[in-house]
């Protein structure tokens, strides 16, 4: 008997994308925010000084898209531009409200996300998060995606390569 093949991992999270990103940006509709603009901000939160490369290369979006996004958060009142280290240079930098607003917006992605993974178990979903943040990791050189050590829900590293 001829079994099917097994579905491609980049076709599997395309999908499973498609689905949680929809359910997120319901949950985040009344906040004002998309779930694009979520990782925009939260990025920020963690990482105040990224330049708008880093930052795009980070959300895994075009210098384009990311200047479309920060316009939206700018004339929302989200976030705004404030001098750089250097002086001469911009940064970005969240708004005084937005701390309050992502806090919300994680409520409501923590909806989200036992709606969408709600037929799993709490091991099923804890590994599932640990091996999405290793992939990431993984895929945009950044450790910052690794769980906090001690976190007895992720799964161990996969060996780094040479």
């Amino acid at each position: 008997m001829h079994q099917p093949p097994k579905p491609p991992i980049p076709y599997l999270l395309a999908y499973a994308f498609t689905l949680a990103s929809r359910r997120a940006d319901e949950e985040l509709r009344p906040l004002g925010l998309t779930v694009r603009q979520f990782g925009l901000l939260t990025q920020l939160q963690l990482e105040p000084e990224l330049t708008m490369s880093e930052l795009a290369r980070q959300l895994g979006v075009s210098r384009q898209s990311l200047h479309e996004m920060i316009g939206e958060l700018e004339r929302a009142g989200r976030l705004g531009r404030v001098p750089g280290a250097s002086g001469r240079t911009r940064r970005l930098a969240l708004a005084p409200d937005t701390e309050r607003l992502l806090s919300r917006a994680r409520e409501s992605l923590t909806r989200a996300e036992a709606d969408f993974l709600g037929g799993m178990g709490l091991h099923e979903v804890e590994t599932l998060r640990g091996l999405l943040q290793h992939l990431l990791a993984e895929a945009t050189d950044d450790e910052s995606w690794l769980p906090e050590a001690g976190d007895a829900a992720a799964p161990p590293s996969p060996s780094r390569k040479p």
